[in-house]
């Protein structure tokens, strides 16, 4: 199954929308399911970077991690590739807006630029309904994707890790960077750059 259809993507949203627990959102047998490959190597050390009062998330220790002001928030690049993992590059953009808005649009851009969804699935990230997709296809230097939209009543949090070729280590490593997103508990207070513990 190359491509999966736009009525799979509606029902990912739904299931992000509607805020269903992960064990009731399980995937049709028709879906593919997102299953983490074992890990050949140790998991990179990972450390967490906070960006202002509103959301903290970890990378593996030696990335680079901007801030800004604009989306996306945070954009972190590995270092390159390694023996076993291919340059990552994984942007955080933070919307004020319900997941049902910010997850539409951004299936309609998906399918507009003709990106192959090859997986999706739903999981609990920071005790909330999220959904991933894997694209492939993308036209620029790092041509595949995992994005997670992780939402919440009033805003959306949407993280995209572009790469090159898979590796059998790279899923595991993507699923602890993604899995690591929390938003903040207090509201922001002042504009600060992120710091990394």
């Amino acid at each position: 199954m190359k491509q999966l259809t736009l009525l799979g993507f509606v029902l990912g949203a739904a299931t992000l929308t509607a805020g269903v627990p992960a064990a009731l959102a399980q995937a049709p047998d028709t879906l593919v399911a997102a299953e983490a490959a074992p890990a050949a190597s140790a998991m990179p050390e990972l450390e967490t970077t906070r960006y202002e009062d509103l959301f903290s998330i970890a990378f593996p220790v030696g990335w680079q991690v901007n801030a800004q002001t604009n989306a996306p928030q945070v954009v972190a690049d590995s270092a390159g590739p390694t023996d076993s993992l291919p340059a990552i590059r994984t942007e955080i953009t933070w919307q004020e807006a319900p997941p049902q808005v910010v997850v539409g649009e951004s299936l309609n851009d998906i399918r507009a630029k003709g990106y192959t969804v090859s997986r999706y699935d739903a999981v609990t990230i920071d005790g909330v309904t999220a959904v991933r997709l894997w694209l492939s296809d993308i036209p620029d230097g790092l041509p595949n994707a995992f994005v997670t939209y992780v939402g919440y009543p009033t805003a959306t949090a949407t993280i995209t890790s572009y790469y090159g070729d898979p590796t059998t280590n790279l899923d595991p490593v993507l699923m602890a960077i993604h899995q690591s997103f929390a938003r903040a508990s207090a509201a922001p207070t002042e504009d600060t750059a992120p710091t990394e513990n």
